[in-house]
């Protein structure tokens, strides 16, 4: 009885461990189901298998194309920060490879999808903007399909920038925080010009001037809106203010002499 026992133990160890090895797939099974699920958008399966391609095989010749696919699979689903922390492990791994400015672009898109309102922390537009302005800084890039999708992306990102550091100056000029609104005005006017709000952001700085008594500085400004934007709602705003920096400075030279 005891001697059945041990033999039927046996066999039920012999027979698992069949059914382990049986079911133990090798890495082109797996990064076949891998593209065939990817191919029928069941991108969360896609994942796994890809991964599972990557752990059980670490020395496979199939690795770059489960990275690849790993990468687009997360993108697909929507796993945008998990979609670029591979599409970056990817480029650093394989800096010379075919595909490396396609992980470049979608890295960038990855960090793009992300982005959040100008009211909000930009540190997914500043990585989306790094990546797309690194392609077209290339001129191995510029026939690529990448290419100009990349310019249209860095203009989309620049214009959330621009409105972010607008946002944070009024809100600055709101609480009478008088020198963060012209630190915030001056880099908003040099780093992105002729923005649609280009005029409030020059009246801003020149009212924030001219309550730190800056009165050169604020005329400057003041007469900078008048001249550029002569049909802007700040024009009288900026007469005005002229007039009385020279009634100002005329009152100072006289009880100077």
């Amino acid at each position: 009885m005891n001697y059945s026992k041990s033999v039927f133990i046996v066999f039920l160890i012999f027979m698992m461990s069949s059914c382990s090895v049986k079911e133990a797939k090798t890495d082109f099974e797996l990064l076949s189901e891998g593209q065939k699920n990817f191919a029928n958008r069941r991108f969360d399966r896609a994942e796994e298998n890809f991964k599972k391609l990557l752990d059980d095989h670490p020395d496979s010749k199939l690795r770059i194309h489960a990275m690849m696919g790993l990468a687009d699979s997360l993108f697909r689903a929507d796993k945008f920060q998990e979609a670029a922390f591979q599409y970056k492990e990817f480029y650093e791994l394989y800096p010379i490879h075919k595909d490396t400015l396609k992980t470049r672009f979608y890295r960038g898109m990855s960090e793009f999808s992300e982005m959040k309102p100008a009211d909000r922390d930009q540190t997914f537009t500043k990585n989306a903007l790094e990546e797309f302005k690194k392609i077209v800084s290339n001129p191995d890039y510029v026939n690529s399909q990448f290419y100009e999708v990349s310019e249209k992306k860095i203009e989309e990102c620049k214009r959330v920038l621009a409105e972010h550091i607008f946002f944070i100056g009024k809100f600055y000029f709101r609480t009478a925080s008088y020198q963060s609104v012209i630190s915030r005005m001056n880099s908003l006017l040099t780093e992105y010009p002729d923005e649609p709000y280009e005029d409030e952001a020059i009246y801003y700085l020149a009212e924030s001037y001219y309550r730190e008594d800056s009165f050169k500085n604020a005329l400057a400004e003041f007469e900078r809106l008048k001249e550029k934007y002569p049909t802007s709602r700040y024009f009288n705003t900026a007469t005005v203010r002229i007039a009385d920096i020279k009634n100002i400075e005329k009152m100072a030279k006289n009880d100077n002499q």
